[in-house]
């Protein structure tokens, strides 16, 4: 099944996502951010997945939490 996930990335949003997904006090938090900076860098769906070691309707709901939300 494929999801199509269309994010817009500001340098500004960029460096918050590579800095919280090392710095955040919550690692799930800091994978979530790991999953959302990778997108950010153009990988696909699965490959961010197999990489996190997560599976793809976790990266998908993460990736729709970032559209709805931002990295808030």
């Amino acid at each position: 099944m494929k999801h199509l996930i269309n994010l817009t990335f500001i340098p500004s949003d960029i460096e918050a996502l590579h800095y919280e997904r090392f710095h955040h006090p919550h690692p799930r938090v800091q994978r979530k951010m790991e999953a959302v900076y990778l997108k950010s860098q153009g990988l696909g769906h699965w490959q961010i997945a197999q990489l996190l070691r997560i599976s793809e309707p976790t990266l998908v709901k993460y990736l729709r939490e970032y559209q709805a939300g931002g990295i808030e």
